[in-house]
């Protein structure tokens, strides 16, 4: 159940727990709301928002504005300390504009959704650009890189033609791909509206677990369509573009993510892949020596070498 509501929220970028992990310091709902409940709407017009920043750049943004205290997006990137605090300075003016459309939410209308919406893009817009002109250009390449593979390459749901400069497209392939992501815009669009729509049921009412087990197994099934659903289109997304791609561009895309460092979250598709291998929500997979169930208990359970606090003398 989880993992079907972590993958809803996954375009949003707000409650994947492995992205949590990297982003809790900076958690865009977290900030804007603190803990309350988000107000009616305020999830969707954040995942459009996010959405349609993401097609314009911000994920390479995103990447830094983790990068910029995050050791090892720091290191891999290469940012110098003058490029992490300039970034940082960044992060706080996003930060100090939460507060302000925390107000905004609490008393939106429909008709305000728009405008909020217009004005989250422009903000967005602004720290894109502001980003791009902090680095050096042999960091831009790296950032890209980081992008594409944080992403997970072609087959990612929210691929995008920013997230594809790192393969070195010619002008025409650009214009190939931007026909082919014109052409899915409306499937992948309506997708998002569906996945938004069961964020914003499950968020109103405090929770998964505010639900009966007959209303969460039906949670659980609509979100398995969905992410379905995604996934067939981020395939058929990924075939077409493959095909305008020459033999040393796909050689490059599977390099990348061949890779792909280790420390970066796990992707949706290898979390899918993981639940359908071991029937485990939570993608766990025993170890060879780990006990089962139906095995008998260790007769002796050895005592950590180190221990957080001293012994007791009645120990």
């Amino acid at each position: 159940m989880r993992k079907v509501l972590c993958f809803v929220l996954f375009i949003t970028m707000l409650s994947l727990p492995a992205w949590g992990q990297m982003l809790r310091p900076r958690n865009l709902m977290g900030d804007i709301f603190q803990g309350q409940t988000p107000p009616p709407g305020a999830v969707s017009v954040l995942g459009r928002s996010f959405f349609g920043a993401i097609e314009n750049g911000f994920g390479n943004s995103l990447a830094l504005l983790i990068g910029s205290d995050n050791q090892n997006i720091r290191q891999e990137i290469g940012l110098t300390d003058t490029e992490a605090n300039s970034i940082q300075l960044l992060r706080v003016q996003m930060l100090m504009n939460a507060p302000k459309y925390a107000d905004r939410f609490k008393t939106m209308t429909e008709a305000d959704q728009q405008n909020i919406q217009q004005d989250l893009d422009r903000d967005m817009g602004r720290i894109t650009e502001a980003l791009n002109n902090v680095l050096a250009p042999e960091r831009k390449e790296k950032v890209q890189k980081l992008a594409f593979q944080t992403l997970g390459g072609l087959d990612s749901p929210i691929i995008n033609l920013h997230s594809m400069e790192v393969l070195n497209l010619s002008e025409d392939q650009k214009k190939k791909m931007q026909s082919v992501f014109d052409e899915v815009r409306e499937e992948r669009v309506a997708q998002m509206e569906s996945m938004l729509k069961m964020a914003e049921k499950v968020v109103a009412i405090g929770g998964p677990q505010n639900l009966s087990e007959e209303e969460r197994e039906k949670l659980r099934k609509e979100g398995d369509e969905l992410r379905d659903q995604s996934f067939a289109t981020a395939k058929k997304l990924a075939d077409r573009l493959r095909q305008h791609l020459t033999s040393e561009q796909l050689e490059l895309e599977k390099q990348l993510i061949a890779s792909r460092p280790a420390f970066l979250p796990r992707l949706p598709r290898q979390m899918r892949q993981e639940e359908a291998t071991t029937g485990d929500d939570n993608g766990y997979t025993p170890g060879a020596n780990s006990w089962r169930p139906g095995q008998e208990l260790p007769l002796q359970i050895k005592e950590p070498e180190t221990r957080r606090f001293p012994r007791t003398e009645t120990e």
